[in-house]
């Protein structure tokens, strides 16, 4: 049986992927089992999210959506447990949630700033699609800047950006997403921003999900491994 901690993680990132959606004006749906949206979502969000282990009812309301319509679907299927080859998905990459239960704000050798403006934002996006590759679609929207349970961050040395990410607090854990540092400063940014957390938020656990340099980078930083978890995708 999962893990209460792991659930809180789930619920956490699938809240995340409905608030970026619902800035753009067009929020998700929930179920009890699934979080989804019918219409399409930015680059690099999923069009589903799982939230509870596989059962029948997923499989079966992800087969409605791609018949719905004919174009490319990405499923999070957050606990590794479905099979949708038999759907046309085809296995984009695993990963593994990560949990650390209670953050320390220590000193941090670079200045950090919350954006709260649309400069701000735009800054920030920026020097995130420095890390990402440029994105034509419009993904983070001023609103998101207005809700106090969620921060976007840019760290700064000598007053050059040199790496960032987004917090979010939701189901009684905060989110962390989005990192990106330039050269040499993988380990300082997140470091930092598990002190901007436990400052933001105190007292509530860190989560979020990564693979390969970036998970053992995360591990090494004091994260506990969650569970596992597949992204899936089928072309149109």
């Amino acid at each position: 049986m999962a893990s209460s901690f792991l659930r809180a993680a789930i619920s956490n990132n699938a809240f995340w992927c409905d608030a970026v959606c619902k800035a753009l004006g067009s929020p998700g749906e929930f179920t009890a089992t699934l979080w989804f949206h019918r219409r399409g979502t930015p680059p690099f969000y999923p069009d589903a999210v799982t939230l509870t282990e596989a059962d029948g009812e997923q499989t079966e309301t992800i087969e409605t959506l791609i018949i719905s319509e004919k174009r490319d679907w990405a499923i999070k299927d957050s606990y590794a447990a479905l099979d949708l080859a038999p759907l046309g998905f085809k296995l984009l990459f695993e990963a593994e949630w990560i949990g650390m239960r209670t953050p320390v704000s220590t000193p941090s050798p670079i200045t950090w700033q919350r954006m709260e403006s649309a400069a701000d934002l735009a800054q920030w996006e920026v020097e995130w699609s420095k890390a990402n590759g440029p994105v034509t679609q419009k993904i983070f929207t001023e609103p998101l800047l207005h809700d106090p349970e969620i921060a976007f961050l840019l760290g700064f040395e000598h007053g050059k950006a040199v790496g960032g990410g987004i917090l979010n607090h939701h189901a009684g854990v905060v989110g962390h997403s989005n990192l990106f540092a330039e050269a040499r400063h993988d380990e300082t940014i997140r470091r930092g921003l598990i002190a901007r957390a436990a400052e933001l938020y105190p007292g509530e656990p860190l989560v979020g999900y990564e693979r390969g340099d970036d998970l053992d980078e995360a591990l090494h930083a004091g994260f506990e491994l969650l569970g596992p978890l597949r992204v899936w995708l089928k072309e149109a």
